[in-house]
């Protein structure tokens, strides 16, 4: 009920505001489920009732029935009217649901994407299968899964078991807000249970490119069971001992709906990331796959930062380093991941257009990546492999543009230069074009201060630069500078 969910509670998730309000919705449906009075211990699974259920009677149906999403209805109102009465920013509104709130919130976020900065659900099975019971009566056996009042994506009759998946779309808006999962692979023995569908939903999402973070760790249903099982995300109520993420005033500070952002996925497909395993619970000997872990959790971006023109779109985006809670915090220098670009409000490329896209270095304005891409079906705007970094390493702006001349890409005529292969295993080959013969020094920088230089000789056009000396260099980070008599230009070269 809503009284378990008011502000102050639940330290676990921490439903704390700190500047707006929190409503906890009620999920009561009055009336007889047969002979049973379904008062308020009884819910509507934060949607509605058939058309036809008959509160004062309590018979069950004789037909096939419409089930109506009444009850999301009903919370829409009271949004609006707190935006007529209180001084309400509609482009904040978030969205939480646990157990089989998590079912509602993922239902509803698709129903109303526009509505919705961010939708966060915990322990959601994505389905609707659950043994027969009196809540038939509103709903229908779940067997004969009973269409709904909803109309898909592509107009089609939505039914109501499958609902409240990461894939079937519930609206005729192609995007959605920012869809975030945690779920427990010790959840056992319930509807929401972890299993092979939960994992599937999890990769299915992670490859569509939906704007979803997908969350799991050791826990059972409730987060409350972190410390029971040295949980990963949540371990205590200290902010030392659980993930900032999940918390309300965490959502109010940074989610919009009303500009647009970077949808990275793909990320199953980075070794470098963990993975759930198959739907078997349990962790450690008992489990299947990475006890914990996340896909696309530890991306950030500045989304008051986001540029959105006709012709030009970029945004600032980093890992996490820099969190008080050390499991927030990436163990990677970078990850790479796709990227596409949901919601937007202006740059609109139709579907095979073209789009150029590079990704520099905010501190150097050095140019990381660059290529590009024909905008796919739905002209929805994709680009693929984006490597970004900790932000302690370094932030990088990714700038898109169907003009070619719009990115901007840095380029000095009088002295040009490019490491190859980048990331390398070995030693890496320096490309440099010099205008005139001189002599540049060469620094070789890691995270602890230069460990490398050497002074070498330009001849005036291009040149070839190997390096054995780095071959024996550990993984990781270096910046590669060299200063030459007009200054100094640098590269990230990453050791692998």
């Amino acid at each position: 009920t809503a009284r378990q969910s008011l502000a102050g509670s639940r330290q676990d998730i921490r439903l704390n505001p700190q500047k707006g309000i929190l409503l906890a919705h009620n999920d009561d449906m009055f009336g007889y489920l047969l002979t049973f009075f379904n008062g308020f211990e009884g819910n509507s699974r934060h949607f509605g009732w058939r058309k036809n259920y008959d509160p004062f009677t309590g018979e069950p149906p004789t037909e096939p029935d419409t089930i109506v999403n009444y009850t999301q209805r009903r919370y829409r109102w009271i949004d609006e009217w707190l935006t007529r009465n209180f001084n309400i920013d509609t482009t904040r509104i978030n969205i939480n649901g646990h157990s089989m709130g998590s079912r509602g919130t993922t239902t509803i976020a698709k129903v109303y994407p526009s509505h919705y900065a961010s939708a966060t659900f915990l322990n959601n099975g994505f389905e609707d299968l659950d043994p027969p019971a009196l809540i038939d009566v509103a709903f229908g056996p779940t067997e004969l899964d009973f269409p709904t009042n909803l109309k898909g994506y592509d107009g089609e009759t939505i039914h109501y078991t499958h609902m409240m998946n990461l894939e079937t779309r519930l609206s005729s808006e192609r995007d959605l807000p920012l869809m975030r999962s945690f779920h427990g692979k010790n959840d056992t023995g319930g509807s929401n249970e972890w299993d092979a569908y939960v994992v599937n939903q999890y990769r299915a999402a992670d490859s569509l490119g939906i704007g979803a973070q997908l969350n799991w760790s050791e826990r059972s249903h409730g987060p409350d069971t972190g410390p029971d099982y040295n949980d990963h995300w949540i371990n205590g109520n200290a902010y030392t001992q659980q993930t900032i993420v999940d918390d309300i005033a965490y959502e109010e500070q940074f989610f919009r709906s009303d500009v647009s952002y970077p949808a990275f996925f793909n990320h199953r497909l980075d070794t470098k990331n963990n993975d759930p395993g198959d739907g078997t619970p349990g962790t450690g000997a008992a489990g299947v796959g990475d006890d914990w872990g996340t896909w696309g959790g530890y991306h950030r971006w500045d989304w008051n930062d986001i540029v959105d023109q006709p012709d030009y779109w970029s945004a600032t985006a980093w890992l996490e380093s820099n969190a008080i809670f050390d499991n927030d915090n990436c163990p990677n220098d970078f990850l790479t991941s796709d990227l596409a670009v949901r919601k937007p409000r202006m740059f609109k490329p139709n579907t095979g257009e073209t789009v150029y896209w590079l990704v520099r270095e905010t501190g150097t304005n050095q140019v990381l990546q660059s290529g590009v891409t024909q905008v796919q079906a739905d002209n929805l705007v994709v680009v693929e492999q984006l490597r970004i970094y900790k932000k302690s390493i370094g932030r990088v702006l990714i700038e898109l543009s169907t003009v070619a001349s719009s990115t901007n890409q840095v380029e000095n005529k009088a002295f040009q230069m490019n490491l190859f292969p980048n990331p390398s295993a070995g030693a890496p080959t320096l490309s440099v074009h010099s205008p005139v013969a001189q002599l540049a020094m060469l620094q070789v920088s890691g995270m602890t201060g230069q460990v490398y230089s050497a002074e070498k000789p330009l001849f005036s056009g291009d040149n070839l630069l190997v390096f054995p000396e780095l071959e024996t260099m550990p993984a990781g980070v270096y910046i590669v500078s060299v200063g030459f008599n007009r200054g100094t230009t640098s590269l990230k070269w990453i050791k692998q």
